[in-house]
């Protein structure tokens, strides 16, 4: 397996903590620096489409993962993407039940929110450095947004208890679902723009 030395675009550090990272539960705007340093980058961990049966339980590996890159890199945008898709994991897997608690899906969405801004305030400071990488990284923030509306969406409709009308109704379980706005369809859609991008960082 090649490992590549890549560019350390930002070095966009946080009050450290004295436990693990807690992706669901990051609330904190970091202060990012300018760091540019050069690093060889382990092979990063891959995700992969959604399925509705999975139960998804595999978050503890790539939370150690994200532990692993807070201590040899600091908070970076390695570290907030992959926060990132561990938070949207977590918030899709509830979002596509079919029934949910809106106020348990909210604090969800307020935790990926935190992290969404955290790496925008890490991709604002990084140097002009690596354009491409910091293109892919662009690529994948904008998704992360996107899903973040989508979320809200779904979310929404649940909390007003708004029923699908027929045309959705026809829609629902099919391959068109994701047109459906409010839907699970939509979410697992968007999710996996994420994931894509995500996948294409590295």
């Amino acid at each position: 397996m090649a490992i590549f030395p890549v560019i350390l675009i930002s070095g966009c550090d946080g009050a450290k903590t004295s436990g693990p990272p807690s992706p669901a539960t990051a609330v904190e705007i970091p202060v990012c620096k300018q760091a540019l340093r050069l690093a060889s980058d382990k092979n990063p961990m891959r995700f992969s489409s959604w399925q509705k049966e999975s139960t998804r339980d595999n978050n503890q590996s790539y939370t150690n993962e994200l532990a692993n890159i807070e201590t040899d890199q600091g908070k970076t945008l390695k570290y907030y993407s992959l926060a990132i898709v561990i938070q949207i994991d977590k918030t899709t897997k509830q979002l596509a039940e079919e029934s949910f608690i809106p106020q348990e899906a909210q604090l969800q969405a307020t935790a990926l929110d935190s992290l969404i801004a955290s790496a925008q305030e890490c991709y604002k400071a990084a140097p002009p450095a690596d354009n491409a990488r910091l293109i892919r990284y662009s690529f994948m923030l904008d998704s992360a947004t996107e899903y973040s509306k989508v979320v809200e969406e779904r979310i929404k409709r649940h909390w007003d208890n708004v029923p699908y009308n027929p045309g959705e109704q026809n829609q629902i379980g099919g391959l068109s679902e994701w047109m459906v706005k409010g839907s699970a369809g939509k979410v697992i859609r968007s999710r996996n723009k994420v994931i894509s991008d995500f996948n294409q960082l590295y």
